[in-house]
């Protein structure tokens, strides 16, 4: 017949004295109640598991209640019969508990700073801060669909709709690297309906100016900036220069001295700071120049960047700026900051006849890729290819900008 243990009783465990030796109390099934002579007091579980005898200790007392022991000895035999050690399963619920989704994402991202451009890298966090900044503390493995869902709700009904959906398509790729190195079982976010959960956006197309005079208007309004609005030198170069230019706003603001050869006329961007994460050479005309030398005893002494933040001179203008910049001067939902890229193919396409270039250059001034894939794995461009034909184009948009304005 086999021996059964008295079971202990909270009574006993309240009334069990420190003495001078380390002893135990059983209350039966491997749970002992351990009592230290350095006064400290706690549950252990004794159990054989590969042939060896191991112990766990299963809580200080009293924080971890008699009934509470029993819990979690009772759980610790089912993982016995299924021969699971108890004690691994245990340093694994500490590990996963320990990784939170800002863990994840930092991993995700440390791979994304790797593999894209450092403007994607910085987006990409920023956008997930809307996240971060609510759950991130939280193990991944605690997260529920809803949570996102509620939380990018919440975005989109603040008028950021397009942010929202970003948020959702991170999210897809974030847990798809967590999935592959085991931080999680399944990808949550595919069961995400996105149709029927979350809110769409009505905008097709950026606002930009196409029109002969509203483009003079515009140029007429970019140099009044130094007399309407306090901007800093910064800001009014760098409208003074993107008519003329036509890059991203990202490649503006971060423009550095060190990728500019003013003598030769070229403006060299690294892949990791263009969108489609190939080097770009952008031809300057002779305005670009003539301006970039006016703005650089203010600003080459004082920072890598051309146009530095006017607050810290470690980083550029911000996008917000431009954005207000614009807004402030009547162009809200007329003119984007990206809008004078497609002011420029606009027009270029228009006048081919007058400039005389086919639609390869004036893509190519864009630093827009090859759309046929079969073409463009075949046709691996040098960053020089077409420079001579895109300098060319480049200056007689500028000719053409200065000409309307005047």
């Amino acid at each position: 017949m086999k021996r059964t243990s008295k079971k202990l009783t909270e009574l006993e465990l309240k009334k069990a004295q420190v003495k001078d030796k380390d002893y135990n109390l059983s209350d039966g099934d491997g749970l002992y109640f351990i009592v230290r002579k350095n006064g400290s007091k706690f549950f252990r579980f004794d159990f054989r598991y590969g042939g060896k005898r191991l112990s766990m200790s299963l809580g200080t007392y009293p924080l971890t209640s008699l009934k509470e022991a029993r819990n979690k000895t009772a759980d610790a035999k089912k993982l016995l019969e299924n021969n699971i050690n108890p004690i691994s399963e245990k340093k694994l619920n500490k590990i996963t508990e320990e990784i939170t989704l800002n863990f994840v994402i930092d991993k995700w991202l440390e791979i994304r700073k790797l593999n894209s451009s450092e403007n994607t890298y910085l987006t990409n966090q920023r956008i997930l801060k809307n996240i971060t900044d609510k759950i991130g503390n939280v193990a991944i493995k605690d997260i529920q669909r809803q949570d996102y869902i509620d939380i990018i709700l919440n975005v989109q009904k603040k008028g950021r709709i397009e942010t929202g959906l970003r948020i959702l398509s991170l999210l897809f790729k974030i847990y798809q690297f967590a999935v592959t190195n085991g931080y999680v079982e399944h990808n949550i976010i595919v069961d995400i309906d996105k149709k029927s959960t979350l809110l769409k956006n009505k905008e097709t197309h950026l606002p930009a100016i196409t029109e002969k005079q509203e483009i003079k208007q515009l140029l007429k309004d970019i140099y009044s900036l130094e007399n309407r609005f306090r901007s800093d030198i910064s800001t009014i170069y760098i409208f003074k220069l993107i008519p003329y230019v036509f890059v991203r706003s990202e490649n503006i603001r971060l423009m550095c001295w060190d990728d500019l050869d003013l003598e030769k006329g070229l403006w060299a961007i690294p892949k990791e700071k263009m969108k489609m994460n190939v080097d770009f050479v952008c031809p300057l005309p002779k305005q670009a120049i003539n301006l970039i030398k006016e703005i650089e005893p203010f600003t080459r002494q004082r920072s890598k960047y051309v146009f530095p933040s006017p607050q810290k001179s470690d980083r550029g203008v911000s996008g917000a700026t431009l954005a207000d910049t614009l807004n402030r001067l009547g162009y809200q939902n007329r003119h984007c900051f990206h809008g004078f890229r497609s002011m420029f193919s606009t027009i270029a396409h228009e006048l081919y006849k007058e400039h005389g270039f086919h639609s390869d250059i004036i893509e190519a001034c864009l630093a827009h890729k090859e759309k046929n894939r079969v073409k463009a794995s075949y046709n691996r461009e040098s960053k020089f290819k077409y420079f001579d034909e895109k300098k060319e184009l480049i200056q007689w948009w500028a000719d053409w900008l200065d000409k309307l304005k005047n």
